[in-house]
């Protein structure tokens, strides 16, 4: 090769490696790790968009942590994860006790736990005097099982004995074994239990509560700080919701992996149980808030004296209204 041609070669690579240079590397998806409360279809949206591979569509690196009840906002308040996704309650009571811990959006507006009881308890008022069970005190499923006895005209705290169980497979151990005679669970454990001989004596989805039954939960300072990734985490959830609706045979598959569950029938019962009650746009509101306020009140001055409106922060979801994000989507 002449030097002439030698030279313009030399000259091309030395080109092409300096263009090459200002090319930045690929950069990898932010690593953000995300506890989920319950092992039930109240969370199978989670599941949904971390299996659809929506979060790293959307720059996240998302991995999923199950902690089960009020300890999933302990890890929030720990610094241990970031965002959460659980029942409302436990992230109302931890502002009400002074943390930042913020909602962001309600995927789920309803009560949607069932009250399950041995096969012997055949009204209500055969649970006076009985044991029951929730997760743990504080949790939703504490939460909820004291409003609907309040509701029925019943002093929990009097009435019957109210244990801190565990999760729900703990729960329908316990039925099972006979140390409650009732427990507060949602499906899939449901339909389990009733295979078990157990009987439904409450569908709290039936009673029509506003409730904030599944959040999305972050603190006042990681949103501040991160909004762009409380945006991205959201815009993936939202998709993951939508997926949810619209490709049941997926969400089911998906169900099966995080809840062991092989059975067809069970499977099928838990999509069927939440699918009507998912929020396609998941705005919080202040009324489900308020609910909870109500119930705390007669034992927190605190929560007397609270707005619903201060538990809540509606600005990732109204910002993804405005740039159209939710036009894309069936109604």
């Amino acid at each position: 090769m002449g030097s002439g041609k030698t030279h313009v070669v030399r000259a091309t690579i030395f080109i092409l490696a300096l263009w090459l240079s200002f090319i930045p590397a690929r950069t990898h998806a932010a690593k953000l790790y995300v506890v989920y409360a319950s092992i039930g279809g109240t969370q199978a949206v989670g599941w949904i968009a971390k299996e659809a591979g929506l979060f790293v569509k959307h720059g996240l690196d998302v991995e999923l942590l199950f902690t089960g009840g009020g300890r999933a906002v302990t890890s929030l308040l720990g610094g241990d994860t970031p965002i959460v996704t659980v029942g409302g309650p436990s992230a109302i009571t931890a502002r009400l006790g002074g943390s930042d811990v913020i909602i962001i959006a309600h995927i789920f507006d309803t009560i949607l736990y069932s009250l399950m009881v041995v096969p012997e308890i055949r009204t209500l008022a055969d649970l006076k005097g009985k044991k029951l069970g929730a997760s743990r005190f504080g949790s939703a499923t504490d939460f909820a099982l004291r409003y609907v006895l309040k509701q029925k005209g019943f002093d929990p705290s009097k009435d019957m004995v109210i244990f801190q169980i565990g999760g729900q497979a703990e729960t329908l151990a316990a039925l099972r074994a006979g140390s409650i005679q009732g427990g507060v669970i949602a499906s899939p454990a449901t339909a389990e239990a009733k295979r078990l001989g157990m009987k439904e004596l409450v569908n709290m989805a039936t009673l029509g509560v506003e409730y904030p039954q599944t959040t999305i939960a972050t603190t006042d300072r990681f949103l501040r700080e991160n909004r762009d990734t409380a945006l991205r985490f959201t815009r993936a959830y939202v998709e993951g919701i939508h997926r949810f609706l619209s490709d049941r045979e997926f969400s089911l598959r998906v169900i099966a992996k995080y809840t062991k569950i092989q059975s067809r029938p069970i499977l099928e019962a838990t999509y069927d149980d939440y699918a009507p009650y998912v929020k396609k746009t998941p705005a919080p509101t202040a009324g489900s808030i308020k609910t909870v306020l109500e119930q705390l009140s007669p034992t927190d001055a605190r929560a007397r004296a609270a707005r619903p409106q201060d538990f809540i922060d509606g600005s990732v979801i109204a910002e993804l209204d405005r740039e159209g994000f939710f036009r894309q989507f069936p109604r």
